[in-house]
């Protein structure tokens, strides 16, 4: 990886991060009957910029395709991305649960996007799917779409998967969300790998972007009446229950060679090194550790 391309990369990383950031800031002191579309508009803003910011700065030379369109689409396939984003997802929420058990939190946050997407009084059928397909989409095209198959060119499949996810999970500015963003994030990126394409990681993404926003309004409904002394319980039986049909339909596909294999790229360890240790890569380190660990952001 050459040190300019490192550099594109992050700093489109770190321009994202920062819309994120003033997007959120912004929307709260934004008075509106709708505040979800507003919400919508800005994380879709704040992931094309970057995507635009990695063509205009691309060298002439350079080509770079992004991995969008599948190479091969089955029933088995959909069925196991389903079955993996649910699976994922209550396992996900487990973790969001024990965080807010073991930090006293006064509420429990379920974030289902990067930019949290606040609801006016009155929400329609249309708002609700927007929140849910865009902010998805969006994501996973420039996270695995873009950012995914720049890496894995220059890093081994397992780097790639570590750093994206940790990337991603950074993304949301939060500590609270990160151990179950980086499970969420873990398994976008490797759904988009073994499958060949980020669309993959999109239909997992919807599925589980649906799951937590109704899980999302349960909790905020009926925590009253004690809904979170069996919902947690409930979500790790969901959880075993759509992993072993998850695995089920694995096996077929292993039987039929359609997953991909882990492979390795020669100086990986170089191309790691200059991708974090670039100033734009520090730079949205340190804006990290400001926003999520000292809060001055």
């Amino acid at each position: 990886m050459k040190s300019k391309s490192a550099l594109r990369l992050c700093l489109s990383l770190f321009i994202c991060f920062a819309l994120l950031i003033g997007s959120q800031s912004f929307l709260q002191s934004l008075l509106t009957l709708y505040p979800e579309w507003f919400c919508i508009l800005f994380h879709a803003v704040s992931m094309f910029i970057p995507i635009v910011l990695l063509h205009l700065l691309m060298p002439r030379k350079e080509v770079f395709r992004p991995k969008l369109k599948p190479s091969h689409i089955s029933a088995e396939m959909l069925s196991f991305t389903l079955c993996a984003g649910l699976s994922i997802t209550f396992a996900r929420f487990i973790l969001d649960y024990l965080v807010y058990r073991i930090t006293g939190s006064n509420t429990l946050a379920l974030p289902f996007s990067l930019l949290t997407i606040s609801f006016g009084n009155s929400v329609s059928v249309l708002a609700l799917l927007a929140a849910i397909l865009i902010p998805a989409f969006m994501e996973e095209l420039y996270l695995r779409g873009y950012i995914q198959t720049f890496l894995s060119e220059y890093m081994s499949t397992r780097q790639v998967l570590i750093v994206l996810s940790l990337i991603s999970t950074m993304l949301y500015g939060s500590l609270p969300t990160f151990p179950g963003g980086f499970l969420f994030a873990l398994g976008m990126s490797w759904l988009a790998f073994v499958f060949g394409s980020f669309w993959y990681a999109v239909i997992a993404h919807i599925t589980s972007s649906a799951l937590y926003l109704f899980l999302g309004w349960i909790v905020s409904k009926f925590t009253v009446y004690g809904i979170l002394r069996f919902l947690p319980a409930l979500s790790a039986i969901f959880a075993l229950l759509f992993l072993y049909i998850a695995l089920r339909l694995a096996e077929r596909l292993m039987l039929r060679q359609q997953f991909k294999k882990l492979h390795y790229v020669q100086h990986s360890d170089y191309s790691l090194s200059k991708f974090a240790g670039n100033a734009a890569a520090l730079a949205f380190l340190f804006v990290f550790i400001a926003k999520a660990v000292i809060g001055i952001i």
